[in-house]
């Protein structure tokens, strides 16, 4: 129960201070790792 809201992730988070540059750093990089999948998945599924 407590795993599913959140609150170990939660606790993890705040464990440590993230200057808000790396905040952002981090979450630019996440949504770049989704685009490269997005897109290797794309190149994958068409056959030559």
């Amino acid at each position: 129960m407590v795993e599913k809201e959140g609150i170990i992730r939660e606790w993890k988070k705040r464990e440590y201070f993230e200057k808000p540059s790396a905040i952002r750093n981090r979450k630019m990089k996440a949504i770049e790792r989704k685009l490269l999948r997005k897109t290797r998945k794309a190149r994958e599924g068409k056959s030559y």
